[in-house]
C-alpha cells in the first residue's frame, strides 16, 4: 500500500494575494455624487421651460400644418312639399345635374283637380261679382229715373202753388172767384206736396239699395280675391309636385323610389354642389393665434398624392368644436384635464385649379397655413403690447 502525498504548488501557480483598494479623496466621492443630482436638475429644468414656452413657439411659426382636415360641401336634401306617390325617379345615383333639372315627380292628379277646381271657383266669384255690378248700374238708372220723377212733380207743385195764390188773390178781391174755385186749388196744392214728398222718399230708398249693393261689391270683390289666392294656393301645389336641382351639382342619394308614399317633409333626394366645395381644417387652438381671414394656404388630398392645390383662409369658427357637441364638457365638477382645443377653419379653395373638378366631400386633406411673421413677435411668438394702467375701486 503506497501513500501519496501533495506537494504545495509552485511559487509561479499560485493565485495573486488579494489588493487593498485605492484610497478615495473626499472631494471626488462628493463630485461623483453632485453630477447626477446636476444632470437630473438641468433636464427638470429645461423640460419645465418647453413646456412653458412650446405653446408660444407653436403659435411663432411662420407655417401652421395639420392633417385633420377634409374636403366639405352644403348638402342639400331635398324634401316632399306635397304628400302623394312618387311618380318617376328622373335621375340616378351620382349623376350629374343643372339647376332647375327635375329629379323627383310626385302624382300630380289630385293636385291639378284642385288647381281646376280652385280655378272654376274664381270664374264664379268673378262672375258674381260683374252681376252685381251690372245691378249696381240698374240701380243707378232707377235712381235716376226717381230724381227725374221728383223733378216733374215739384214742377206741379209749383203750378198748384201759383194757381192757389191766384184763387186766394180773387176771393179775397171779391172780383170774378169763388169758393168753390179756391177749394179746388186748395186741394190740388195738397197732392202737389205730397207727390213731391213720394218722390223724395222713393229716391232715398233707391240710393239706400244702392248704398247695399255697394257693401256688397266689397263682400264679392273679397270673395275673388279670395278664390285667386285659393288658387294660386293650388298652382303651387301642383308645381311642387316636380321636385327640380336648386343648383348645378352631382346626386349623391336616391332616398325613394318610383310607387313610394311620401308625406310633407319626407327626405327625397341629396345633391351635391361640386365642385363648390371648400376645406374644413380644425387647427389646435394655440395655433391660431396669428391665423386671419386672407392668408394663403397650401393643401394636398390623400386621393391625389403629390398634387398641391391652393387656397386661402375663409373664415375661423367662433368656438370650438366642444362648444356645439350634443354633450358639451363641464370642467366645473372638481376634476379637471386641461385638453388643447380644436377650432374649425374654414379654407375657400382658389378657382382655376383642375383638381377641384375632382374633389369629393369628406375626402382627407393635409393644410399648410402661411401665416408670415410679424414685425411685434419676439422668439416665443409673444405680442408685446403697452400695459394698461388699472385703478381699483
Amino acid at each position: 500500500m503506497s501513500i501519496v502525498t501533495e506537494l504545495p504548488p509552485p511559487a509561479a501557480l499560485a493565485p495573486p494575494a488579494p489588493t487593498a483598494p485605492p484610497a478615495v479623496s473626499g472631494a471626488a466621492s462628493l463630485r461623483r455624487l453632485l453630477l447626477p443630482a446636476a444632470a437630473i436638475v438641468t433636464a427638470l429644468g429645461m423640460l419645465a421651460f418647453t413646456d412653458a414656452r412650446w405653446d408660444q413657439w407653436v403659435a411663432a411659426q411662420t407655417q401652421q400644418y395639420t392633417d385633420d382636415a377634409y374636403v366639405r360641401a352644403d348638402v342639400s336634401t331635398l324634401s316632399a312639399r306635397v304628400s302623394g306617390n312618387v311618380l318617376k325617379m328622373l335621375v340616378n345615383d351620382y349623376q350629374q345635374v343643372k339647376a332647375g333639372q327635375p329629379l323627383v315627380e310626385i302624382d300630380p292628379a289630385d293636385y291639378k283637380a284642385a288647381a281646376d277646381a280652385a280655378q272654376a271657383a274664381v270664374a264664379a266669384a268673378q262672375a258674381a261679382l260683374a252681376n252685381l255690378k251690372n245691378q249696381q248700374n240698374l240701380q243707378q238708372a232707377v235712381v235716376s229715373e226717381a230724381e227725374a220723377q221728383l223733378a216733374a212733380v215739384q214742377a206741379a207743385q209749383v203750378q198748384a202753388k201759383q194757381e192757389f195764390d191766384r184763387q186766394q188773390a180773387l176771393v179775397n178781391g171779391g172780383i170774378a172767384g169763388t169758393v168753390q174755385k179756391l177749394q179746388q186749388a186748395t186741394a190740388a196744392q195738397g197732392k202737389a206736396d205730397a207727390d213731391v214728398r213720394q218722390a223724395a222718399a222713393a229716391i232715398e230708398a233707391q240710393k239706400r239699395q244702392l248704398a247695399v249693393l255697394a257693401g256688397q261689391e266689397g263682400t264679392l270683390a273679397a270673395n275673388v280675391e279670395a278664390a285667386q289666392a285659393n288658387l294660386e294656393t293650388a298652382r303651387l301645389k301642383l308645381g311642387y309636385t316636380t321636385v327640380n336641382a336648386p343648383f348645378d351639382g352631382q346626386v349623391s342619394t336616391r332616398l325613394v323610389q318610383a310607387a313610394d308614399y311620401v308625406n310633407v317633409g319626407t327626405s327625397l333626394i341629396s345633391v351635391v354642389p361640386v365642385p363648390n366645395v371648400y376645406v374644413m381644417a380644425n387647427y389646435k387652438e394655440t395655433q391660431l393665434t396669428h391665423v386671419v381671414p386672407g392668408q394663403a394656404v397650401d393643401m394636398t388630398v390623400d386621393t391625389f398624392p403629390g398634387e398641391v392645390l391652393h387656397g386661402h383662409v375663409a373664415r375661423v369658427a367662433p368656438a370650438s368644436g366642444a362648444v356645439f357637441a350634443l354633450l358639451p364638457p363641464d370642467n366645473a365638477t372638481g376634476n379637471f384635464t386641461k385638453v388643447v382645443q380644436r377650432i374649425p377653419v374654414r379654407i375657400a379653395v382658389d378657382p382655376g385649379q383642375p383638381l377641384t373638378q375632382r374633389l369629393r366631400a369628406g375626402m382627407s386633406v393635409e393644410t399648410r397655413i402661411h401665416v408670415g411673421e410679424g414685425d411685434d413677435r419676439n422668439i416665443f411668438g409673444r405680442v408685446d403690447t403697452p400695459a394698461v394702467a388699472t385703478t381699483a375701486n
